[in-house]
């Protein structure tokens, strides 16, 4: 076990992020984290007030991931319209090829997200919210720089967007394969390429 709290921390974090993300937040108990960083209850417990804010801690931890890895991939791209697609082929890869064991900890905890759960929901929210309004402001940026029709609603857009991917990973993951998501992705293609200027 590190010695410095703040590893034993991160280390807490990262060995709890894939149990939460596979077995869900009712499923994962404290035994699966000990088993997992080699640290006992009470190290835990001096580190956090309960499993709910390991839990917290381990979503905001994979949200970040994600986040950070499509926001390098959409960094390459020049234009909002570029940037879309770049977002789409990243999810394309990412069904098979999750960054974090289990997928997407957004759509993995949602259904958990109830009113037994607020600790979680409020979380999922908040970061549904950044997503979406990052993928408003690609637009309206694509808008004012004339790559997109200025008559496009970027906050419906994005909305749209967004919950076609997700609802595409959701399929795609539980059929085994990637078919939805292709149907999806050619789709949402086609869309971008009518919007673009």
């Amino acid at each position: 076990m590190p010695r410095n709290p703040e590893l034993t921390k991160q280390l807490i974090i990262e060995k709890a992020l894939p149990i939460f993300n596979t077995k869900g937040y009712a499923a994962a108990s404290l035994s699966d984290i000990t088993s997992a960083t080699g640290i006992t209850k009470g190290a835990i417990y001096g580190n956090f007030k309960n499993k709910d804010e390991v839990a917290s801690a381990a979503f905001e931890k994979g949200v970040s991931i994600v986040t950070g890895q499509i926001a390098k991939q959409v960094s390459f791209e020049k234009t909002a319209p570029r940037k879309l697609m770049a977002m789409i082929e990243y999810y394309g890869k990412y069904i098979n090829n999750p960054p974090i064991p289990g997928g997407c900890p957004i759509l993995n905890s949602s259904i958990q997200a109830d009113d037994n759960h607020p600790f979680l929901r409020s979380r999922i929210i908040r970061s549904i919210a950044l997503i979406k309004d990052s993928l408003a402001k690609i637009i309206t940026r694509g808008i004012l720089e004339k790559q997109i029709k200025k008559d496009v609603d970027a906050e419906e857009f994005a909305v749209f967007f967004y919950a076609t991917i997700e609802g595409a990973i959701s399929l795609s993951r539980i059929e085994g394969d990637g078919r939805s998501y292709d149907f999806v992705k050619n789709y949402l293609e086609k869309r971008i390429d009518e919007i673009s200027i």
